[in-house]
């Protein structure tokens, strides 16, 4: 008879398994929780910042959108009375070297509701190395911009209303008054007439009769008038440069007109002339003599 207490092999072969078993289910917990495999080599670098965005440990990190890691370890850290977290990346060997030492982080998020990634944007300096610490860029970008205009224009859009619901500025008055919204309608309506006048004169000057057509449609009749208005332009011309001579000293009619003295002069020899004349009619014979021999 065989003592029950003693250990069988196939109990044994069930433990064995069991165990084994157990090991995989860890690796494979191990490998599907961190992302990544236990048997990579890895360098270790780390970024501080003051607000992580929902950051999360086993979060990707990634380089141009290729996954080279992952976010290994989320700790804080003060710093001068300041709360800083520190967030530790575990970076695989065989991309590590791409990443420079004056690389820049940033926080991004997989579409609107997706989880948060690291995205690094390499430099030019050399690879880093293990526990070396890159600069993040917390500047507000893509969808974390966005979510900030929204949120800004649904507060204005808040405001505005408000301001309706409590009769402030314009368009409360105008919903609210009759009198308001009854001139607003008549001006729209001017400004239909106003509009239907302007298309209707447009097309009597594209096919109308009368001077204004001619001269937008009649491209010589155009032409002729500009060489009239050219000929206008050049006899005023003309007759300003005389208008200048007759107001200047220049000349006998400028002298006649700026000068009294030559005028009266002139005045007084014109009238002994007329007295000569009216005394060579009355006396003809004082002034020419016949003689035939």
């Amino acid at each position: 008879m065989k003592n029950p207490n003693t250990l069988k092999w196939n109990d044994l072969k069930t433990g064995i398994f069991f165990v084994i078993g157990l090991g995989l289910a860890a690796y494979i917990g191990l490998v599907v929780g961190k992302n990544s495999s236990l048997f990579r080599e890895v360098t270790r670098i780390k970024m501080v910042a003051t607000n992580i965005g929902s950051l999360q440990e086993n979060n990707f990190v990634s380089v141009s959108g290729k996954k080279i890691g992952i976010v290994s370890n989320i700790d804080f850290l003060n710093r001068n009375d300041s709360l800083l977290v520190v967030v530790e990346m575990r970076l695989e060997d065989n991309f590590a070297s791409i990443v420079t030492k004056d690389s820049r982080a940033r926080i991004l998020a997989l579409g609107i509701l997706g989880d948060k990634y690291v995205d690094i944007t390499t430099g030019s300096g050399k690879p880093v190395e293990e526990g070396d610490i890159i600069a993040l860029d917390e500047s507000k970008t893509g969808l974390d911009n966005l979510t900030v205009t929204v949120g800004e224009a649904i507060g204005k859009i808040n405001t505005l209303l408000d301001n309706i619901n409590n009769g402030k500025g314009p368009l409360a008055k105008l919903l609210a008054s009759e009198e308001m919204a009854g001139h607003l309608e008549q001006t729209i309506g001017n400004l239909e007439k106003a509009s239907a006048e302007l298309t209707l004169f447009t097309r009597e000057m594209q096919k109308g009769e009368g001077l204004l057509p001619k001269l937008i449609n009649d491209k010589s009749f155009a032409s002729e008038t500009e060489q009239t208005i050219s000929s206008i332009k050049q006899v005023a011309a003309r007759t300003d440069s005389l208008l200048r001579k007759l107001n200047s000293e220049e000349g006998t009619i400028g002298q006649l007109h700026s000068n009294p003295a030559l005028y009266s002069n002139l005045n007084d020899s014109m009238a002994d002339l007329d007295s000569l004349l009216i005394d060579l009619k009355e006396n003809p014979k004082r002034y020419v003599r016949f003689s035939l021999f």
